[in-house]
């Protein structure tokens, strides 16, 4: 049992908040396919207090919801954090581990590791103004030589913040390299609030391997997610843990189809043919013939001829290698999925 305040989860697996990703067809997706808990894209604290309800938009139907914020001055968060709140955010995630260079020089993301006092100013107030269950997500630290993600936990706890998400690896290393899941069970027996491990996991093995391996509350799923919702799906025996069956190239494409309508529901035909094609790039990259496939989605801007040219390549795909294991073809692809997804 995961426990965020108030809110409790006998599923163990979230969807992590990525920016340009997280919108609401793919956290509908998400839940569709079996999520208990997801976050939003990230939210500019800022832009969320100047423009409102036309910043963030939180839908009746995908409830619990925790929106993710980012900014470096302690009113200003929490102001955006209550606001957030009022609109129908059920948990607050405050961001300390972006590693985007145009939010690290504002000040916010990872930045804030190294500003223990900061933290704990922003945090203070952040708690003063929200009712309900506030947490964070932060990185090692901000490179090899100051990881503090410790420190930052055990201030976190003495603010009164409920839980804890952990990306192991420093703002440095972005996304690369492999993430240190030691780090995420020091993390876990520093502090006495709930812990989510987050990195480098692809599939329900390695979720319950982490779970096992680092005493972690909850597993968030970031970029394992990408062309994968069926992640968090379960298996036969109706178990997350038993890895959910391989999806065929029909199921493939019906998802595609199913995401796309989704999205177009959202912001309308010619936002979802530009906005899915970053999708359908994930649910192919690794299969035969990809390369070329992608180089032509790039060019395509209207909903027909970019269905037909999906078609026409799962068809190349079916015929080139019929019995292509596309298991494996997963495995390939999701190896550098943090670089391109960051």
């Amino acid at each position: 049992m995961m426990r965020l305040g108030s809110l409790q989860f006998e599923y163990p697996l979230v969807l992590a908040p990525m920016s340009g990703i997280t919108d609401h067809p793919f956290r509908q997706l998400a839940r569709e396919m079996g999520c208990r808990l997801v976050f939003t894209e990230m939210v500019s604290a800022e832009g969320l207090l100047r423009k409102g309800r036309s910043f963030l938009k939180i839908e009746e139907d995908e409830h619990p919801i925790s929106v993710q914020l980012f900014g470096s001055d302690p009113d200003v968060l929490a102001g955006a954090a209550q606001m957030a709140e009022g609109m129908g955010a059920d948990a607050i995630d405050i961001n300390m581990g972006c590693p985007a260079k145009q939010v690290v020089k504002t000040g916010a993301g990872a930045d804030l590791m190294q500003f223990p006092q900061k933290v704990k100013d922003i945090l203070i107030e952040v708690r003063k103004r929200v009712e309900g269950p506030v947490t964070i997500k932060i990185r090692s630290g901000w490179d090899g030589e100051h990881v503090n993600a410790v420190e930052i936990s055990k201030i976190a706890e003495g603010c009164g913040i409920d839980a804890i998400s952990i990306h192991p690896r420093t703002r440095i290393q972005g996304f690369r390299g492999r993430a240190d899941w030691s780090l995420i069970k020091t993390v876990k027996r520093a502090v006495h609030i709930p812990v989510i491990g987050n990195g480098d996991v692809t599939a329900p093995r390695l979720a319950k391997k982490m779970l096992e391996e680092t005493g972690c509350d909850g597993v968030m799923v970031g970029r394992g997610a990408l062309g994968n919702p069926w992640i968090f799906g379960v298996g036969d025996s109706g178990s997350w843990e038993e890895e959910p069956a391989t999806p065929s190239l029909e199921e493939r494409q019906r998802m595609i189809h199913h995401h796309f309508s989704l999205i177009q529901a959202d912001c309308g035909e010619k936002g979802a043919v530009r906005k899915i094609q970053k999708h359908v790039y994930w649910h192919t990259k690794g299969f035969p013939g990809c390369a070329s496939f992608h180089s032509k989605l790039s060019g395509l801007r209207e909903k027909d001829a970019l269905f037909e040219a999906i078609h026409t390549y799962f068809d190349f795909v079916q015929r080139r290698s019929p019995c292509v294991s596309f298991a494996s073809a997963r495995a390939r692809s999701v190896t550098g999925l943090e670089e391109e997804a960051s």
